[in-house]
Order: C-alpha cells, then structure tokens, then sequence
C-alpha cells in the first residue's frame, strides 16, 4: 500500500521532493481523478441535475434527429455554409406540452396575461399560425468530427497498451535493480495504466450509440479529465528533464505528455454535440452558432471570427445578425421567471431566477481574481533572483518568465467567462424588466389617465382645496390614490432604469474580484513588507468609508436627476405630441423656455455629480501614492529596514492592484445604489393599482334573468369612489339586446363614454353588477357555427387609435386575411375612394397615431377594424363624429346596420340622434352619470326628453313606417357610389394627384463605416475654444509626468540601497544604471556641464547621475566619501530615507492637484458640450417643418431626446478621459522599457501591430452592431407608447397576448446586435489580455538577458510598468471602442440637426403692422399645394376671396383638401405656385410668428397640456381672469362670470344669488377654478370639452381671422347650436372659415366652399346652391336627411343679409 503523506517541505529549490512526486502526482492524482470522474458520471445520470446546468450542458439548443430522420432536401442550401442541411418536418410538433401545473395558485390577471404560451411554438412557425412543414436546419456529422473520434481512440488505446506493458515489464525484468526505485515505477505504472484504460472507457461511452451517457456534459467532462492528467504529465515530464532520469522513465514522461496533449487537443476542438441535431431557426434567421461550438471556441470566442471577417470586409446588416439563442429570448425567459419571482418583488425575481448563473460567474471571478496576482509573485521572484542569483538556478527564474505568458491565457479566459456569464445575465435581465413592464402597462387602471367628464378633475381640484386648510402630515396621508406614473416617466423606466438595472448585474464581476483582490491583497503585502503592510492596510480600508460617503451623495444626486430626466422626457413626449397645435399659435418659444427650464435643472445637477466624480478621482489617483508614502515610511522609519527593488516594486504592484478593485468597490457600490433608485422606480410602477377589468367581469357569475350585456344595480367610479366628488356613473340598470342596436346619448360630458368603458371593465366597480361575454381570457369565447362569429367584443374609441403600420394592418389588426370579407368592409366603411385616391391604397403606412391621415379616414378604419372582426359584440364611442353628413347616413345604413352586422350587436353613443335612433332597438338618455330615460327610442323621444326638434320627431315617425331589420343600401343609388368610388375624372385625376401622399414613414437611417470625422470635432468644438484644450493637453501631459516621477523616485530611493549594499559587501561602488537609451546618455553627456550647473545638487545626485553611463560621467559624481545608516552620500551630504519619503510626498501633492483639476477641467467641459448639442437639437425639432413629424415617429425622436442625451451627459466625456488617459499610460509604458531596454522597441511595435490588427477587426463590428441596437430601440418606444394610449382597445379586443408576443419580438430584435456586441467585446477582451501577456514576457525575457547590465531597481520598474501593460492596453482598445459607439449618439443628433427647417420666424424687413389683420379681407390666387416636391399636387390652382368678417364654410368630401387648405394659411405648406394675402400682405413675405400669431385655428383633433385650466388658455398670462372666464362662458363650460353681480332672486337668502345646490354645481365645475389641473393631453376631461377648451383658447385671442376645422364634431348638437349662435353674436366682426361635416352648423354662413379633389366645385351663399338641382352642396344636404330644414335655415339666413 502506498502511504498518504509526505514530510514537509514539499518544494526543494527548484522541484517537488521526491515524496510528492513518487506518491502524490505519480500515484494518488491519477487514481483519485479517476474515482472523482466515475462520481461525477454516476451523479449526472442519476440525480436531478439542476436546471441551469442542464439547460447549459444537455439540452444547449438542440434536439437530436431520430433514427427515422426524413430524407435531406438539398435543393435551397446553396446559401448555407456546410455545417447546415435544410429538412422538412413538422415544426409544431418538436415541442412538448408546458406542464400546466405551474400556474396552480396564479390570480386571473396573472393568467389573463400570461406571457408564455400554453404550447411552444417553433420559433420559425409563420405569424399566421400555419404549422405545415416549415424548414429547420440540422447539424451534420462531418468527416473531420468522425476522424477525431477515430484518432482519440486510437491514442487511448496505445497508452493502455504501453503502460500495462511497461508494468509487466518491470515486474517480469526486475529492472530497475534498485528496489526502492523498481517499487517507484510499479506504482508509478500501475496508476498510468488505469488511467490510460479509464480514458480508453471514456472514449468508448462516448462514441457509444447511447443516449444517456452521449450528452455535452459527457464532452465537457471529458476535456477537463484530459486537461488535468495533462497538466500531471506536464510536472512529470519537467522533472524527468530537470533532474535526469533513466532513459525510459523520460520516454515515458514524453510519450504520456504528447498522448495527453492529442488527446486535450481533440476534446477541445471537438464540439460538444458531436452527433446530428435539430437546430432552431426564427424568421428565417441565422442559427446562433454557440450551441454546437467546440469547447475551445467557447473559452477563446474563436465562433465570432467568422462574423469578424464579414464585418471587416463589409459593414454588417440585420440579416447579418445570428438568432439569439434559446434561452436568451423572452418567451422562454418569462415562464421561469414568473415561477421564482412568484409573489415576490422582482428583485427577488431575479436574483432567485439567476442564481445558478450567478454562481457560475462568481467562481469564474474568484478564479480570476485569485491567479490576477500570479504576474505580481512572479515578479517578485524575478527580482529576488536578480538581487541574489545564488538563491535558486537560472532556470527557475526562465520558469517564472514562462509563467508569466501562461498565467496570462489563464487570466485571459477566467476574465472573459466571467464577464460574459454576467454580460448574458444582463442581456436577459433586460428582456425580463421591459417584459414585465410591458405587461404591467396592459394592466394599468385607464382611469387615471382617461376619465370621462370633468368630474374626476373636480375632485382632485375640491380635495386640494380642503387639503390647503390640513397640515403636511395629514397631506400625505390622504394623498390622492389616483396619481400614477405618466407616459415620458413610463417609457423613460424602459429606457434608463431597465438599462441601469440590467447593467448592474452585467458588472458584478467587479465587486466579487474586487472583494477577493483586496483580501488576497493584505496577505501578500504583509509577506512582502511584514508588520509595515498593516498600516497601508489601514490606509487602504480609510479608503472605504470615503468612497461610501462619495457612493451616497453620488446615489443622493442620482436619483435627483432620474427625477429631472424623467420631468424632461415627459416634458418633451408632451410637446412633440402636441407639436402641430404649438406651430399653430406659434408657442415654439415659450415651450422651449418651460422645457429650458427643466434642462438647466438637470444640468446644474449634472454639475453636481461631475464635481463628486472629479473628487472621487482625485481619491482614486491620489490615495495609492499616499498609502505608499505612509506605508513606505513606515517601513524605513519605524521598522528600520533598507527598501529594495524587491520589496518597492512588489509592494507598488500589490498597491496598484488594490486601487483598481477598491475604485471598482466605491463604483459598484455606486452603480448599486443607482440601480436600487431604479429598481425601486420600476417596483412602484409594477405595485400600481391595477385595472380591475379581469376579477371584475370573469367573476361575475350569470343567474336566471342575467343579462348577456348590461348592468344590474350597477355604480362605478373613475376615482377611489370615497368621496362625492369621483366622478360616478350611478344606479345603472341596463340590458342590452343580444343582435341589436343599441344607441347612448346625452349631453356633452354626460358620462355615455364612461358607460362604455364600465361596460368594458375599465371603470371601479362600487356595487352591482357587469355583465359582457369572452371577457374572460382563461377561456376562449364561444364560436356560433351558423355565423362564424366568437362571443368576444369589438371596441371604436371616440379618438381613433392606429398602429404606425399600413391601412390594411390597422383593419386586419392582426387577424387573417379574408379577400372577400375583406372588401366587403372596405365597401361598408366608404374606403373604396380613399384606397383609390391614395397612391398606396391600403398599404399606405397610417404614420404615428395616424397622423397621415384626415380624422375621417381614421375614424373609418377603426370602424372597419371593428366590423372586420369576428366578435359578435361591436362597442362604438361616437364613430360618426368625424365623417360628413352624407358619410354618416352611408356608414350608418350600410355598416352600423348593414349586412355584416346581422345578429351582432352594436352599442352606440352618438351625438348624431336624429340618424342614430331611426333604426335603433334601444336607447339610454344620460345626465350627469345617471339613466335619466331609457327604452324604445319612439317613446324617449315622445317624452320629449331629448327635445322637441323636428327632424328628430319626423326621423322617428319615418322609421316605424319601415322594417326594424337592418338592410343594404342599394349600391346604385346616386349619393352610395359618390361614397364608395370615384367619379371617372377622379379616377383619371387620381393618377396624377391624390388627395394624401403616400406618407411613408421613414425607415431609421443607419450609418457605415466609422464615426466620421466632423462627428468628433462638433463634439470637441462644442467642448470649448482653443485655450480650453490647451489647458486639457497641459493637464494630461504634467499629470502622466507625475505618475512617471513617482516610480521614478521609488526606482532612485531602491537603487541607492542596492548601491549601498554593494558598497558594503565590496568595499567599491557597483556601477548601475547603465542600460540606458543611446539618445538620452549622448544628450546627457554632451551638455552635462549645462545640466549640472543649472540643476539642484540633489537632483543631479540622485536621479541625473544613475541615468549616465559610468564611464561618461563627471569625475566629482563617481566616488563615494561618506556612509551613514545604510544610504549612500554623495560629496560629504547625508541622506537618510526621510530625505526620499520627502520628495516622494512633494510629488503626490502635485499629483493629487493635477488628478482633480484634469477631472474637473474636461468634465465642465463636457457639460458645455452636453448643453450646446441638446439645444441644437431641440431647436433643430422645434424649427423642423411639419411633414418631418408626418414621417418621424415621435418614438424614434424620444430615443434621441432620452438615451442619446443621457449618453452624451454622462457617458461621453467620461469614457473619453478614460481613453486619453489609457492612451497615454500605454505610451508611457512601451517608451519607459525602452528607454531602459531600446531591444524592446521592436517587441512593442510588433505588439502593437497585434493590438491594431485586434481593434481593427473588432470595431469595424462592434460599431455596425452599436448603431443596430440603437436604431431598433426605437421601435420598443414606439410599440411602448402606442400601447399605453390604446390600452382600452387592446383589452377591449382581448388581443393582450398578441402585443406582448410583439413587444417581446421587438425587444428579442434588439437583444440580438446587443448580445453579439458584448460577445465580440469579449473576443476582443480576450485577445487584449493575451496580447498583454506577450509584453509581460518579453520584458522578462529582456530582464534575463540583460540581468548583468541593468539593477534590480530598473528590472522591478520595467516589470511594473509591464504588468500593468495588460490591463492599460485592454483599456485602450475598449474603450476606443465604446468611444466609437458613444459618438454614435452624437452622430444620432448630428443627423437630426440636418433636417429641414421652416422659414424665418421674423423676417425683419417685412414685419406686419402691430394690429395686422384689422380688417380680415383674405385673397387666394391660383393656389397649388404639394407635401413634398417629388409628390403631385394635392390643391390645384384654387383661387376665391373672402370679404371681412365673412362667414365661409368649407365643406368637402373626406379627402378633399379641406384641412390642408387651412393649414395653408399657417405656411405649414408652401404654395407651389401662387398665394395668400391677408389685407394686402402676402403672407408668404412675413415670418413665422407674425403670421401665425395673427390668426387662430381650433384643429380637428383637440390638444392640451399638463398644467391648469389657464395654462392652457393663456400660456404666456396676457389675459385677466374676467376675459378667460368671458370666453368659458363663450363656450359654455361656465353658465356666468364670478364675481359679476348675479340676477335679483328673491328665492335665496345667500349674497351670490345661488341656492345652495346652485353653489354646489358651481364648485363641482372645475372651469370656475382657473388653477384647476389638467393632465397629459386633457386626460381627465371628456373628448367633447377638450374641444369646447381649444375653442375657448383660440376665441380669447380675439383674432380677426379664425379657421374651424372640425372644431365641435364631438360636442352634442344642442351645445354646438349655441356655439354657433355665439360665434354669430360675439364674433361678428371676425373673418371665420369653418370646415364642417355638420351641414347645420354652417347652413347660415356667407358662403359656402365646395372642395372636391384638390378643386373648387362651388363657392356661393347656400341658399344659392340650394336652389341648383344639380349642386354638389344640395345633393350633401340631401344625403344628411335635413334637406328641407337646412333649406328653411338658408333662405332665413338668405334674406336676413339682403
């Protein structure tokens, strides 16, 4: 038996003891790498392997083909490299089933909204949905892979043969004849020969045909096994060259070390799946190549080479770009996630869901730190042996040499993995954070943002008043619950704190080796400086503290400015939104300043967090040279001991080790504390209070008498519904009729779009109950088999909400394409002439919330979208409002009650109740959220409730003469083929002009090449003038000066204690210093009478002289006179070590000063730049002509204002110091060691070339692969944004899941250029640090080459300065390349500071009169319009007058031209040919903002902002408070001013003349409250007062010329008729132009404007055209079924002006 242990010591000299080797290496390792090896396979193939592992080790991507594979198709692989073959299988069946037992104990908003499909589906199965064989690559077992195998076997099997023959050998010869050392080889053979016959087993299993030992894991374990007993054979093939052994002993070592290297060499090469598989494909994408790398490839990064050579010869594309592995998409991420965050928080989400990962990457950097100090002891071993070559033989200090280059690669790969095992945790983290965002988004509360009526914002407006009277503790109990997150805020927690979160865990890397370093640290200085160590020990842990206090401020200042990032974006997401409305005012400027405002907030606390980042600086640069100083001083003051090369350089080393992790700790401590700000911003968004719709309608349970749909006793408010003051629907009891029409009116802020969204589920239930059916996502809806239609809903908003896609998408809204019904819709919904007249049809792209499109066209396709689908139940909120007279009678007969609405039914609120009710079944008159009538609309309306207007009564009477079944209008009828098609001569004109281009958003450009030149010099410039970079360039020069001198002085202060050791033991001075560069010792010798003259004596002693060679230095600097206390004085002086500590502590305070002055100095500077490019941007987008916002999605332009801007505040300048610094450091280092070592230049330009050829393949990638990401980031804010204004419709539509699988496909897009980023990155890293190696060991090879030319003192400093090399280098090529990759930012903005910008907004020389229009004449001259040049003309050649103070009404079918022409007259087009003069001056020769402030329009679609009631009237406070409150009253949201005198009542008893239910209606009305609030877009005020608003604002300006376009389409007809009656009245001396589809509203008007196709078919009194049979105007009227009133009214109106 052979025994276990071994005396002590283990190492003698140069080699193990012969007890370790003969016991421990020759006979326990081999025996006990076997037994641990058949344990491990034991455990992996009968314990549960955690999943991690196994999805990491087994499963890798693949599926393995079945012995039953179908044949191979060859015929489209061309493509494809030969690894691949294309195969037809079934693409739904290569999945199983997810275990639905995970989702026992999930609420049903959880459940409704579950992002993981029931069954996965193959990633390459199409949209549609159709499984039927889709293609699916296979991996193929190539020759070289079975050649592998062959010789892997081969090799196992002559190392079983030769050592069992050895071993019978030795027993049968009895040789050696020496007993002890025959037993050594027994044991020796008998441990190789079972290893050789378990390795001759393992190659066996692993080329067997079964499946449970063929696995990876089998090939990982394998290569490890073979690396081992490779890296015993390397220790015994040493020691057999060293010491010589007998002859078959070292062929033994040999022949065991080149079997072993073959076979590490096969296991490395060779994939880890080596049999044919399935691998998975997406959307026709590249397969992620990692799954079925060798082992080799995956350590070295060797698969992205491939890439690397693609990208250098071309810039790299989309398609370029590989699929993302399996377990990096989103789907397949969430389910898991879901299950460890369960109901947790989602901190605790990921930490659980990431914990094998994360433990993964943490032995992975205890690794790395721990072998990070290998170079330090390596060279503290070089340097003893160089002080005393006794001490071991030469070819022990070689050893270390060599060690230096293979501690590199270990360094290298232990550094990469994990960095890259945390750089995928953070590529999924943030997919899991914007997943779970997004779901959140669907499941927020509408109601904070969308309450109907003004009510909700009486509320808020009458609790702050109450809470003025409490005290703040009692304001922030009853804080109102209602506040929530708005949409800047929500997309900015996507954009930054998704992101800071996610890196965080990216660089956890830094804090584990960091931790370890410091530890690992203090061991080894106190080995190296003994009891000294402990107080730079102390010194070192002072720094702690420090950097916590820095850490907190910093997070303190942090998390301000996410505050103010956060009032910025949502400041600039409001204004872009709205941006048509401020051009119309002119108000560019004064949103500028409130936005200004906000900026120079942020940036004085970006000035805040640079001067803490300056100081931090100043710490991390300057407290190393002050723990060597103290530690140092110590040293030689306290402990009396002499400061050798060995110890300083060591010691130095060690210190500059510590200062990279100790800064990292403060950073991560840092980027912690940011992250936790984050984390805590995204947790409160994901803890707000959730729609209740899914508990709320899926737990209603039906009894006998239930109704299908409706209410039962039913109250509901937008608020919490404690107080009197939410607004709420009450007491609702309602039972919609299953198949019919069913119609909602009532006054203007009644509550009939609240009724809906309750019906809806969208409001908070207070009591009864909601009935709707397929409002339950847990269970699909019902399908009728006779129609085809499912028992789910289909939603119209009142404002029309579309996708930024095509017309038809928009219809389709992700259902399948059905030609026939398709065309039929398009019929119904009067679309024919629009696809006809727009030059793409219906593939026509809608733009951003539709904006290419009139409000007619976007009212129609969500109709259409609606009438599309299959749902048996149609909800519509006031979807004839924005169409004509004629449109609405069409879409009503043929579409609301036409044939595709049999058996549906339909619920309908409309202002249109003459029309409406004609066919309606029911109907429900609401006021002030009650029922205040409701049944057969015959008998509503004979209670006169709804008034007693004629054509109401007739339009009732006529229709119980007709059929209550809805029918089809005959498509031959006149008025019906004037709304479906075109004429023939549009037809013909539609060729050549159509009435909308084809607006075509445009695709995001994305730049090639490098960054280019100019990007760098407008940054530069932007930074400042010459002088600035003048003082930057001083700066950075003094401070890598400083850095120098401190080595320096440390290698003078080592070298006079060598000088003086030699002295001693020599009884004569050594020379040193004499390997110096021949430049530098010429020039010191030809002026050293000059140098020595003028030089302090000091300095020419100490640092001048050892430079020069001994035998060219002056006579008087050669012999030493005096020794005292071990230092050596020159010419009688005596310098002890305070003498040194004193210099050295000078040059720390120097250095400290230029640390923090070079920090603050570029960092102001960066803010300078910072400023002057945000507000180049924000003028450049605030000047840019309309149509750029028409083909710019706001989402694209937020992607600037917010990551770019954030990248540019804080990232730019940063990183760029960083890399100067860098860049210097290692000019520095290559021209010190040669200097010292001139042999080395050439090393250094060879290395160099490696770094280049290295930076060179990596960015021409890494910047392509920059600008992917950012420019698919965009569309993730955009689908962001558009979700969170169509929340209602989604939900409504139960299409929950499909725009979660969208946004996860969006955010999968981006991850893909994103993760191959940072895999190149690591490619990159990988071979720096390899690189970095050769420099360690080329220095040391010199060192050993020139040992008898240069002191320990120069060896110690050339080794520092090398170490360091590595890590200075890795910084230069990164950072060059996250420098390119920030420009691109600038570059971003860059672009945009291009576009097109608008006229001058001040034309000096021709400014209009100050009361410029007084009159109100206007004058258009054969008037042609185009949207851009390339495109035809939209209004051709128009010409007309208007008298002042006209009455003009603009009437037109939808597409006409009726809003361009209105935005004619605001220049937001140029006329092509021809012009507008407004009393006398054509405004085309004015400015800007003379013209528009001179004019007032009230737009189609109503725009407000967050503020108040007068902010939004009056946003630069030029009116009092009685003219805001005339104007309310002007539109009627007030009955009467405050404060005027009231009306005699002798009913009350109160001073104000109001009953006390008077004055509480009055309070209830926000309107009275100028300081009321109002929220994003107007949110809390219904559609109908946003427009009465706009109204009141554009009326207050008093102006003498006013366009209404659609400006009262969604307020009820009585309050229009009174608008009307006080614009008649008011107003009369204004020149008004009104676009309108409601014929009433301008039947009185002066003239009438009739627009058809870019012409002018009429312009003349109505009454005139009335009286033409023939009159397109007559036949309009006609079609809205008030013909004959609307001619009574004109005749009045007629003969009234006569």
């Amino acid at each position: 038996m052979v025994a276990i242990f071994c005396p002590s010591p283990m190492w003698d000299v140069d080699d193990f003891n012969q007890c370790v080797k003969e016991r421990y290496i020759n006979f326990w390792l081999p025996i006990l790498s076997v037994i641990v090896s058949v344990v491990c396979l034991i455990l992996t193939s009968t314990v549960r392997v955690p999943e991690f592992l196994r999805r990491r080790w087994f499963k890798k991507g693949y599926r393995e083909l079945p012995t039953d594979v179908s044949p191979i198709d060859d015929s489209d692989d061309e493509d494809l490299e030969p690894i691949y073959r294309l195969r037809t299988t079934d693409a739904g069946a290569e999945y199983d089933e997810i275990d639905d037992s995970t989702t026992d104990g999930r609420d049903v908003e959880e459940e409704a909204l579950d992002i993981a499909p029931r069954t996965r589906v193959a990633s390459n199965t199409p949209s549609n949905g159709n499984t039927d064989r889709s293609p699916t690559l296979i991996l193929n077992a190539t020759p070289g892979r079975r050649l592998r195998s062959v010789i892997e076997q081969v090799v196992a099997i002559m190392l079983t043969v030769v050592h069992v023959v050895t071993l019978f050998g030795i027993i049968l010869v009895q040789y050696p004849p020496y007993h002890s050392e025959r037993v050594s080889l027994v044991h020796f053979s008998t441990a190789s020969s079972i290893l050789s016959a378990y390795i001759l087993a393992l190659s066996t299993m692993r080329l067997s045909p079964s499946v449970r030992y063929n696995s990876p894991f089998l090939r990982i374990h394998v290569a490890l096994f073979y690396t081992f007993v490779w890296l015993v054979s390397i220790v015994n093939l040493r020691s057999a060259i060293v010491h010589s052994s007998r002859q078959f002993v070292t062929f033994l070592c040999a022949f065991d070390f080149l079997s072993f290297t073959v076979l590490v060499v096969i296991s490395l090469m060779s994939p880890i799946q080596d049999r044919p598989a399935y691998i998975e494909t997406a959307d026709g994408l590249k397969p992620n190549p990692v799954p079925y790398v060798s082992i080799w490839d995956t350590i070295t990064f060797s698969w992205a080479d491939k890439l690397l050579k693609l990208g250098y010869s071309r810039p790299l594309t989309m398609d370029d770009v590989w699929d993302l592995k399996d377990d990096c998409r989103s789907a397949l991420l969430m389910p898991g996630y879901r299950l460890a965050k369960n109901s947790g928080t989602m901190l605790y989400g990921l930490l659980k869901f990431f914990r094998f990962r994360l433990i993964y990457g943490f032995c992975f950097s205890v690794m790395y730190a721990i072998f990070t100090f290998t170079p330090t002891i390596l060279v503290r071993q070089i340097l003893r042996h160089l002080e005393d070559p006794s001490r071991e033989p030469a070819h022990m200090a070689w050893l270390y040499v060599f060690l230096l280059l293979v501690f590199a690669f270990v360094n290298a790969t232990f550094s990469a993995q994990a960095l890259w095992t945390f750089r995928q945790v953070c590529v999924r983290t943030r997919a899991i954070i914007v997943a779970e965002l997004y779901s959140k988004a669907l499941k927020r509360k509408v109601a904070v943002n969308v309450p109907d009526g003004a009510e909700s914002a009486n509320a808020k407006a009458k609790l702050k008043a109450k809470e003025d009277q409490k005290g703040p503790d009692d304001k922030k109990k009853e804080k109102i619950e209602d506040e929530t997150i708005d949409l800047g805020r929500v997309i900015n927690l996507m954009a930054v704190d998704a992101f800071s979160i996610a890196e965080v865990l990216a660089r956890l890397n830094p804090l584990i080796k960091g931790t370890m370093m410091i530890f690992i640290s203090m061991i080894l200085l106190y080995q190296t400086l003994g009891p000294s160590a402990i107080a730079g020990s102390l010194g070192m842990l002072t720094l702690l503290p420090i950097n916590y206090k820095f850490s907190r401020t910093f997070g303190k200042i942090q998390k301000e400015l996410l505050s103010i990032t956060d009032r910025r974006i949502q400041k600039t997401n409001e204004i872009l939104q709205s941006i048509k409305i401020i051009k119309f005012f002119a108000w560019e400027d004064r949103f500028v300043d409130q936005l200004q405002e906000v900026r120079n907030e942020e940036i004085r606390t970006l000035r805040k967090r640079f001067v803490i980042l300056a100081f931090a600086a100043m710490v991390w640069f300057g407290f190393p040279t002050i723990i060597t100083f103290i530690t140092f001083g110590f040293y030689t003051m306290i402990a009396k001991k002499e400061l050798t090369a060995s110890v300083a350089f060591s010691a130095l080393s060690l210190f500059n080790l510590m200062r990279t992790p100790m800064d990292r700790l403060a950073e991560m401590i840092t980027n912690v504390i940011e992250a936790r700000t984050s984390v805590d911003r995204v947790q409160k968004f994901l803890d707000e209070e959730e729609t209740q719709k899914y508990t709320q309608l899926s737990k209603t349970r039906r009894s006998h008498g239930d109704p299908l749909i409706g209410f039962q006793g039913a109250s509901f408010a937008w608020g919490a519904g404690r107080t009197n003051f939410d607004f709420k629907l009450q007491d609702i009891d309602v039972a919609f009729e299953p198949g019919k029409l069913s119609v909602i009116v009532g006054p203007t802020g009644s509550g009939k779009s609240s009724m809906l969204m309750a019906l809806l589920g969208e409001m908070n239930l207070l009591k009864g109950k909601v009935f709707l059916p397929g409002s339950s996502l847990l269970e699909p809806p019902a399908q009728s088999r006779t129609l085809g239609l499912v028992e789910s809903v289909a939603y119209c908003a009142q404002q029309p909400w579309l996708l930024n896609g095509t017309i038809r998408e928009n219809i389709l809204f992700g259902n399948k394409y059905n030609e026939a019904r398709y065309k039929q819709v398009v019929q119904l919904c009067a679309l024919l002439r629009d696809f006809q007249i727009l030059e793409a049809g219906d593939q026509t792209p809608v733009g951003e919330k539709g904006i290419s499109l009139s409000g007619g066209q976007k009212q129609r396709i969500s109709l259409a979208r609606a009438l599309y689908s299959n749902a048996r139940h149609l909800i519509l909120d006031d979807c004839l409002s924005a169409v004509d007279s004629h449109t609405a009678l069409y879409l009503y007969e043929n579409c609301i009650t036409g044939p595709l609405m049999k058996d549906r039914t339909c619920i309908l609120v409309s202002h249109n109740v003459s029309l409406t009710l004609t066919l309606a079944h029911h109907v429900i008159v609401l006021e002030n959220g009650r029922i205040v009538a409701q049944g057969v609309p015959a008998d509503v309306v004979a209670s006169g409730i709804l008034g007693t207007d004629e054509l109401l009564i007739n339009s009732i009477q006529n229709s119980r003469e007709v059929s209550r079944v809805p029918s089809v209008t005959n498509v031959t009828d006149k008025d019906a083929i004037q709304v479906m098609a075109p004429t023939n001569a549009e037809q013909q004109n539609s060729k050549e002009a159509g009435q909308q281009p084809k607006k075509k958003t445009n695709e995001e450009l994305q730049q090639v090449g490098m960054v280019k030149l100019n990007v760098y010099v407008s940054y530069i410039k932007s930074m400042g003038s010459m002088p600035f970079w003048t003082l930057v360039i001083v700066a950075l020069v003094f401070h890598q000066a400083g850095a120098i001198a401190q080595n320096w002085w440390v290698r003078v202060w080592s070298a006079a204690i060598s000088s003086m050791e030699s002295l001693v033991s020599n009884k004569d001075i050594v020379h040193t210093s004499v390997g110096v560069l021949s430049t530098v010792s010429t020039n010191f010798t030809s002026s050293a009478s000059g140098l020595f003259e003028y030089a302090p004596e000091a300095v020419v002693r100490n640092v001048i002289v050892p430079l020069i060679p001994v035998d060219t230095r002056p006579t008087s600097y050669v012999n030493v006179v005096d020794y005292d206390d071990g230092y050596l004085s020159v010419q009688g002086s005596v310098n002890g070590p305070g003498y040194y500590l004193q210099i050295y502590g000078l040059i720390a305070i120097v250095y400290i000063f230029l640390s923090f002055f070079r920090e603050a100095l570029f960092y102001f500077g960066s803010l300078s730049a910072s400023n002057g490019l945000f507000d180049k941007l924000l003028n450049a987008v605030m000047r840019a002509k309309p149509r750029f916002f028409d083909s710019t999605p706001v989402g694209r332009i937020i992607n600037r204002f917010s990551k770019d801007i954030e990248s540019i505040d804080r990232e730019v300048a940063v990183d760029a110091l960083s890399f100067i610094h860098s860049i210097l450091s290692v000019g520095v280092i290559i021209g010190v060691i040669s200097v010292i070592v001139p042999g080395f230049l050439l090393i250094g330009v060879v290395i160099s070339i490696i770094f280049f050829l290295i930076n060179m393949f990596y960015l021409q990638s890494s910047r392509e692969l920059k600008r992917m990401q950012s420019v698919t980031r965009s569309p993730i804010y955009q689908h962001f944004g558009e979700t969170l204004v169509g929340i209602s419709t989604i939900r409504a539509y139960g299409y929950e899941q499909r725009f979660i699988a969208e946004s996860m496909h969006k955010v999968d897009t981006n991850s893909r250029p994103y993760w191959l980023m940072w895999a190149l990155n690591r490619w990159m890293c990988y071979r720096t640090d390899l690189s970095g190696g050769l420099v360690s060991f080329f220095a040391g090879v010199f060192v050993m080459m020139l040992q008898n030319k240069i002191d320990s003192g120069l060896a110690g400093l050339i080794l520092t300065y090398a170490i360091s090399f590595t890590e200075n280098m890795f910084w230069v090529v990164l950072l060059y390349a996250t420098n390119e990759m920030n420009m691109n930012s600038v570059e971003r903005i860059d672009e945009f500071l291009a576009v097109e910008q608008e006229a001058p907004d001040v034309i000096p020389d021709h400014r209009p009169p100050p009361n410029w229009p007084s009159r109100g004449a206007i004058s258009v001259t054969d008037l042609s319009l185009r949207y851009a040049p390339e495109l035809p003309l939209v209004i051709k050649g128009i010409s007309f007058d208007v008298e002042p103070c006209s009455k003009i009404g603009i009437v037109g079918r939808t597409g006409a031209g009726k809003s361009t022409i209105a935005s004619a007259f605001f220049r937001f087009l140029e006329a092509d040919t021809g012009k507008i003069v407004i009393d006398g001056i054509d405004i085309s020769s004015i400015g800007l903002r003379d013209l528009r402030q001179s004019l007032a329009i009230i737009p189609q679609d109503p725009t407000l902002f967050t503020g108040t009631v007068r902010s939004n009237l009056d946003p630069f406070n030029n009116y009092s408070d009685h003219d805001i409150f005339a104007v309310l009253r002007h539109v009627h949201l007030i009955n009467e001013i405050p404060g005027e005198e009231p009306e005699a009542s002798g009913s009350s008893a109160n001073s104000d003349g109001l009953t006390e239910a008077e004055r509480e209606a009055r309070d209830m009305n926000i309107f009275y409250r100028l300081e009321s609030p109002v929220t994003e877009g107007g949110g809390n005020l219904s559609q109908g007062q946003r427009q009465l608003m706009c109204l009141a604002r554009s009326l207050l300006k008093s102006p003498k010329i006013i366009l209404l376009d659609e400006a009262t389409a969604s307020i009820d007809y009585n309050t229009d008729a009174q608008i009307q009656e006080t614009i008649r009245t008011e107003f009369a001396n204004t020149t008004i132009l009104t676009i309108a589809h409601r014929l009433r509203s301008i039947i009185d008007y002066d003239k009438i404007l009739v627009l058809d196709s870019g012409f002018i078919k009429e312009y003349e009194h109505p009454h005139i055209l009335l009286q033409q049979q023939d009159s397109i105007f007559r036949s309009m009227c006609a079609s809205s079924g008030e013909l004959e009133a609307l001619e009574d009214l004109a005749k009045q109106a007629y003969e009234k002006g006569k």
